[in-house]
């Protein structure tokens, strides 16, 4: 065979396999893949990836599918990396697939995790490389139940239960219809080689425990358990899909009208305030369910507040509206700077302050120009009576943080007589304090 698996000299290749039409079947029917697709297979020499470049390999000598490569990724992480590589590569040149290997860093952290995202990296760079339009990882049926049973003991929702997506981006998953059982059979039939994992003995994992000893019970009460869950999983996406569309128009760019979200149900609630989170977070990652839960509280109390979320990031109700967002950095407060005697002052950021001599105990000297502090009291120019300056400022609707960086001009007693910001002075205090521009 050539690089593209066709027999230079137009010899007919063996007839299409059950197992390979079980795999164009899901192809078509869930839009994985076209006939003018190039698939670039991530091998990690396991059945399944075995099973998948030997499926995409004959949909490729028909012409069904477009050229096909495969990458094997050493995680380094344990030893045998390169005679892993040697064995994908003998399966690639048995089958007429080009092969590559490459090494990747995990950096510290969850190990799974992060060797899940050196991987996609990895391939998400020799899939341009090669010019493929789709990466293909081998994900069986069998994979899916499995995360749906992992998902239902997380206490997962719709979108954790829909689990294992057929399709995410250029990223396909063509086994997603075909069981372990399929995949072993098809590799015996066919006489390929394949890898076993050794982690995929250990008990340390909660998969290979649910692999071991709970799937196996479940298919003895119901022999179609596993395509059960598997089924139910598609359903779920569904209901994810039509659920988060109507969540979608309620976003007006960074933010949501409070009253839009509370005329919905829980269930478009959530998935509004998932996607705000993406938007602020860049990601899906880091918001657990007791954070979704604790906005939708918030949600609840119809008034200004704020919930703290993971990543530094907080969810604040405003004027009628729910943002997520990373909080401002509060404005450090104004030196303290006295006033003991009527005269020209520096405001710092405002210009001058004026002040004339009150009237005969309008103010207890000396005056002091300062930051906000807790128990200042307000008397508002035609206002009624005084309240505390927190209160007015609430009522304002002054977002906290402006409100922590407020320059005050008070007395010594704590009544505050002006503030500068905001244009508002206290009862009679226009008649010896003013602000002129200056310096």
């Amino acid at each position: 065979m050539d690089r593209s698996g066709q027999h230079p000299l137009g010899l007919r290749t063996r007839p299409l396999s059950a197992f390979a039409r079980g795999v164009l079947d899901t192809a078509r029917r869930r839009r994985l893949l076209g006939k003018a697709d190039r698939v670039l297979v991530a091998f990690s020499g396991g059945a399944d990836s075995a099973a998948l470049v030997a499926a995409l390999a004959e949909l490729r000598d028909r012409r069904l599918v477009g050229a096909v490569t495969a990458l094997h990724v050493d995680h380094r992480l344990r030893p045998g990396g390169a005679a892993e590589a040697a064995a994908c590569a003998g399966v690639c040149a048995r089958l007429g697939v080009p092969f590559e290997s490459v090494a990747v860093e995990v950096r510290a952290g969850n190990v799974q995790a992060e060797a899940r995202r050196a991987r996609y990296a990895a391939l998400a760079d020799s899939a341009a490389r090669a010019g493929a339009t789709r990466i293909a990882t081998g994900h069986t049926r069998s994979d899916q139940a499995e995360t749906v049973l992992l998902r239902l003991l997380r206490g997962a929702g719709a979108k954790g239960l829909g689990a294992i997506p057929p399709r995410r981006g250029a990223v396909v998953r063509p086994l997603i219809d075909q069981s372990r059982g399929e995949v072993l059979a098809y590799l015996a039939e066919r006489g390929l080689p394949h890898l076993e994992d050794p982690t995929n003995a250990t008990p340390r994992y909660l998969r290979n425990r649910l692999r071991a000893e709970v799937v196996p019970r479940l298919e003895a009460l119901a022999p179609h358990a596993e395509r059960a869950l598997a089924r139910a999983a598609d359903l779920l996406r569904s209901d994810e899909r039509a659920l988060d569309s109507r969540a979608r128009p309620l976003l007006d760019g960074a933010t949501a009208s409070l009253q839009a979200l509370l005329d919905e149900p829980p269930a478009v609630r959530r998935r509004a305030v998932r996607r705000l989170w993406r938007r602020a977070a860049g990601s899906a990652r880091g918001l657990g369910a007791g954070h979704v839960e604790a906005v939708l509280r918030l949600l609840r109390r119809r008034g200004p507040g704020r919930v703290a979320l993971p990543r530094g990031l907080e969810a604040r109700v405003a004027g009628g509206r729910l943002e997520v967002r990373r909080p401002p950095v509060p404005a450090a407060a104004p030196p303290l700077s006295e006033i003991a005697r009527p005269g020209l002052y520096r405001l710092p950021g405002h210009g001058m302050l004026e002040v004339r001599a009150p009237p005969e105990g309008a103010i207890a000297w000396p005056l002091r120009v300062r930051g906000r502090r807790a128990g200042d009291r307000f008397r508002p120019e035609g206002g009624r009576g005084s309240k505390k300056l927190k209160a007015w400022l609430i009522d304002r609707k002054v977002p906290r943080e402006e409100r922590d960086a407020l320059v005050v001009v008070a007395d010594a007693a704590g009544w505050v007589l002006l503030l500068p910001s905001l244009g508002a002075r206290a009862e009679g205090a226009g008649a010896f304090l003013a602000v002129r521009p200056g310096a």
